[in-house]
């Protein structure tokens, strides 16, 4: 496991970086991109990532259950930042700046648990017969918040259905799985197995047969390229 950075509250990690010098922290000290900070007490992770919401949004091809509508650029929550690509249809919300292991192992360690998910829940999405996209990950419920500093350099902070809204009308509902596939991804906007924290609430049949598409609400984020913090905080 790599370095695990811990901190007992979030509040006294903000402190942290307000009391350097602006042009050195850029709001987003102690973290490095290997580090993930870990709050025992309010069982949470907090790391560093960039906002690439705007990309994200415009970035759009057909959905559907051929392979050539595959749109993989909106099934991503958060990815590793070494894996964020638009070449190769890799855009995320938000690239994190530490990788999908250490935030898995960081949130094990507080307690995180899920249950294995059967690859085929994503092999056989062309599969109108096959029962496995319909299924849904299971484990610890996640939250996830972003940080940033706003307007007059206050520190502003949402709840990830404040900026999200799906077709469908459900909400984002992580679950903790762990890494179970060779992906970078951290989390997900549906029950893919790719994701360390998919989302319980949207199959993958919702996605390629039902057209349950995520869209961002208007005004909520920063712009692009801004430096944010993403805790991802357990529920139960």
């Amino acid at each position: 496991m790599r370095k695990i950075l811990t901190f007992y509250r979030l509040p006294v990690f903000l402190f942290l970086a307000a009391a350097l010098p602006a042009e050195t922290l850029a709001y987003t000290p102690p973290l490095h991109p290997n580090l993930v900070a870990v709050d025992r007490q309010s069982r949470a992770v907090t790391f560093a990532a960039v906002v690439m919401a705007q990309k994200w949004q415009t970035h759009v091809a057909p959905m559907g259950r051929k392979a050539k509508d595959f749109d993989p650029d909106h099934w991503h929550l958060i990815i590793s930042a070494t894996q964020a690509n638009p070449a190769v249809g890799r855009v995320p919300v938000f690239a994190a700046w530490a990788s999908d292991e250490e935030i898995s192992e960081a949130l094990a360690a507080l307690g995180a648990r899920g249950e294995p998910f059967d690859k085929r829940s994503y092999s056989r999405r062309l599969d109108p017969d096959s029962p496995y996209p319909d299924r849904r990950p299971q484990g610890s419920p996640v939250a996830v918040y972003v940080t940033w500093e706003g307007l007059l350099g206050l520190t502003r902070t949402v709840e990830v259905n404040e900026f999200l809204e799906n077709s469908t009308g459900k909400k984002l509902e992580p679950v903790y799985i762990g890494k179970q596939h060779p992906s970078h991804c951290i989390v997900c906007l549906y029950g893919c197995i790719g994701a360390i924290c998919p989302n319980r609430s949207l199959t993958v049949r919702d996605y390629f047969d039902r057209g349950a598409e995520w869209r961002l609400r208007n005004g909520v984020l920063p712009e692009d390229g801004t430096r944010v913090l993403i805790t991802l905080k357990l529920l139960d």
